[in-house]
């Protein structure tokens, strides 16, 4: 099996990718390039259904502690876990669509990212985390920014074109940049804190990625990003495993990245045995989306914003 995004279709057919490849600027400013801004149908990819979703004012209340957390990286980030989920906070929980900058009441499944199964049973852990670092009182309000996409390795984040294939994920982060700050929030706003939280490694594994590689490439997309969200921390997983084996290359150096200023520690999704997985030995089950969940909420918990 492959998880790379060429072949996701054939390994992984409940995390559909869809078909619109092309750029579909929705509102301004457009930062160009945004492969696939919109998806078309339900399974498209991002998932774009707002059917029975509540829009929300993005408007900033600077009395409150308010948390954009973009989330990125590969598919053990997106909607893919078959589970049902009603948080606690839903008033103070939103979405933003980072395609076209609407907000949105977080229900699953988020808009922004893949999914698979059916509507209300395509469960995102982060969509538990942020529930629960409003529950223990870290954050009044959470803005929920989805944009991971499944089989990539880190490489094509930071690449525009593959084999002459869009990539260049990053501008996905980059787009909700700009359609925040087309709405007057952005890194320094009153009351608003940003996170970028970043679950990836697994298409590295397969790849036989270096070390050295992963290091490097991992400091490009973190400098891109910075263009729009300067200062803004990341939070790396140690995640890496596939079809049961984990890369110790990939594991050192998200390990090694975490300097606790401006990197800081995420889950260790490799901590997640086969029992919270699937049967691919990769991807989780409810079971591990729990503990995923626990461990993001706890790792969030402990950094000074």
């Amino acid at each position: 099996m492959s998880i790379r995004r060429r072949s996701i279709l054939k390994a992984l057919p409940y995390l559909w990718l869809g078909a619109d490849m092309r750029a579909l600027p929705l509102s301004a400013p457009d930062p160009g390039n945004i492969f696939f801004e919109k998806g078309n149908l339900a399974n498209s990819l991002p998932y774009s259904v707002v059917t029975g979703k509540s829009s929300r004012a993005l408007s900033i209340n600077p009395s409150e502690d308010t948390l954009i957390m973009i989330c990125a990286g590969q598919s053990l980030a997106t909607n893919s876990i078959t589970d049902t989920f009603t948080p606690t906070n839903g008033s103070k929980l939103d979405n933003l669509a980072w395609y076209d900058g609407t907000n949105w009441a977080a229900t699953t499944p988020l808009l922004g990212t893949s999914w698979g199964g059916t509507v209300g049973t395509s469960v995102n852990f982060n969509h538990k985390i942020a529930d629960g670092i409003i529950s223990n009182g870290k954050f009044d309000r959470v803005i929920i920014v989805a944009v991971a996409l499944p089989g990539t390795p880190i490489s094509y984040h930071i690449t525009d074109y593959i084999g002459g294939e869009p990539a260049g994920y990053y501008r996905m982060i980059q787009a909700a940049a700009k359609k925040l700050a087309a709405q007057g929030v952005r890194p320094g706003t009153p009351g608003v804190k940003f996170l970028l939280k970043w679950n990836q490694g697994e298409s590295d594994t397969q790849q036989f990625t270096t070390q050295s590689a992963y290091t490097a490439y991992f400091n490009t997309l973190m400098a891109l990003c910075a263009i729009d969200l300067p200062g803004v921390p990341w939070m790396v997983a140690k995640e890496t495993r596939y079809l049961g084996v984990n890369s110790g290359a990939v594991q050192a150096a998200q390990l090694a990245l975490v300097n606790g200023t401006t990197i800081f520690a995420g889950e260790n999704m490799d901590s997640i045995g086969s029992s919270g997985r699937i049967g691919d030995d990769t991807h989780l089950n409810a079971t591990g989306g729990g503990l995923a969940a626990t461990m993001g909420i706890a790792a969030i918990t402990a950094i000074s914003f």
